[in-house]
């Protein structure tokens, strides 16, 4: 089942360390995530990997390499614990090139090197 525009808001900002379950949270933090997974699904559709509207549900397979990416963009406006930063900011780093590898044809990891023969 597809997720929500709303709810990867909610599960960044529980990612962040903002919002338990079962705690409202309040406009300007939702607004400031909702602008956070705008922005990672103008970088993904920029790359041709999104198969989705942007205010359409998220499909399954692409949940948590969103959140990872959007918990990251949003995270340096948090002031969070070095810790958890560390924990966001490697999440992000594997969601972006496991997304690459996962969903886009095109995909070259950056230590392969191309050689015209």
């Amino acid at each position: 089942m597809a997720v929500t525009r709303a709810e990867i808001a909610n599960r960044v900002l529980r990612r962040c360390g903002v919002l338990a379950f079962g705690q409202a949270v309040d406009s300007n933090r939702t607004n400031a995530a909702l602008q956070a997974y705008d922005e990672v699904y103008a970088y993904l559709d920029n790359l041709d990997i999104v198969d989705w509207g942007s205010t359409a549900s998220v499909p399954d397979e692409y949940v948590f390499f969103v959140v990872a990416l959007a918990s990251k963009s949003l995270g340096s406006d948090l002031g969070m614990p070095a810790a958890r930063k560390a924990d966001i900011n490697n999440d992000a780093r594997t969601a972006e090139l496991d997304i690459r590898r996962v969903f886009n044809n095109a995909y070259t990891p950056d230590d392969t090197k191309v050689v015209d023969f």
